[in-house]
């Protein structure tokens, strides 16, 4: 019988991915230590990534083991099959941009920069959104979604598409277009949790408009964890869009999408965006009409 540890399970082709990804995001992992350098990363610690440069150089050499596919992952903020997936080559132009599209961004400000400002907040926040506390939701969000927004009021559902972007110490950074009254409004945000709820801060490019939403956690319930399509409904208020004294008060729905296989999170934030532009909002003469309103009367 063997003695000793059990052999490490490796996943072919990960390790040249895990060389491109440290190379593309600007960072080393050599014997020179400086700014640049992997232990010098607080998220990279976060994440629960090695600490030793020999791990890592093996990493790279035979490629990642299983059981750390999700935290390296987790760390450059793609998905699993970006690394797994063997139609997406090292080198290809699919890989570059999946480990680009994070690089720099969301380094500074996060939800909290904007509407919470108290010390015992920020450390209360900060203890239930730092990336290892908040990796699950960021997998279970993680993707494209197609937005459903139903102004209170109103009998029209106005859409949109929404793409989670990076993990930060103080939530998950978000991105989306929603078009309402055929005027398309470019968004970012930050979905944190606090207790029971998921908050989502946002604002317009232009800074124009402020909104926040609030729905249930989904990490609190198994049957929302296991919706097919998963979906996250959410209310909603912001500032008006027209001239009025009022919020804008509105119920929305996120619904997440699949991806085409070997589609990458962009490639398919794009085709989305591009058919949402040309789709009219939905009334009740609409065939889709009944199947969307299935999500606002759920949880």
């Amino acid at each position: 019988m063997a003695q000793g540890r059990p052999k490490t399970v490796r996943v072919n082709g990960t390790g040249e991915k895990l060389y491109m990804a440290l190379k593309l995001s600007g960072l080393s992992w050599g014997a020179r230590v400086g700014p640049n350098h992997i232990s010098a990363n607080d998220r990279w610690a976060q994440c629960g990534l090695p600490r030793s440069i020999n791990t890592v150089i093996e990493d790279i050499r035979s490629g990642i083991p299983a059981h750390r596919l999700e935290r390296y992952a987790g760390f450059f903020q793609v998905p699993v099959h970006v690394f797994v997936d063997a139609a997406i080559g090292a080198y290809s132009a699919a890989f570059s941009c999946e480990v680009l599209r994070h690089k720099n961004r969301f380094v500074g400000g996060g939800a909290l920069d904007v509407c919470l400002y108290d010390n015992q907040a920020r450390k209360h926040i900060t203890a239930h959104n730092g990336v290892a506390a908040n990796y699950p939701l960021y997998q279970l969000l993680s993707g494209v979604h197609r937005i459903y927004y139903r102004p209170e009021g109103r009998d029209v559902i106005f859409l949109g598409v929404a793409r989670t972007e990076a993990q930060t110490d103080e939530g998950i950074a978000i991105a989306g277009v929603v078009v309402i009254d055929g005027i398309p409004l470019e968004l970012r945000g930050t979905v944190f949790r606090w207790n029971n709820f998921v908050h989502v801060h946002y604002h317009s490019e232009d800074f124009q408009l402020l909104g926040y939403m609030v729905g249930p956690n989904p990490m609190e319930s198994l049957l929302m964890r296991r919706r097919d399509p998963f979906y996250l409904k959410l209310r909603g208020l912001s500032g008006n869009l027209e001239f009025s004294a009022e919020p804008d008060r509105y119920t929305a729905c996120a619904v997440k999408q699949r991806l085409a296989e070997g589609q990458g999170m962009s490639a398919a934030f794009d085709t989305l965006l591009t058919r949402t532009l040309r789709e009219k909002p939905l009334t009740q003469e609409d065939a889709d009409y009944a199947a969307v309103t299935a999500y606002f009367a759920g949880v």
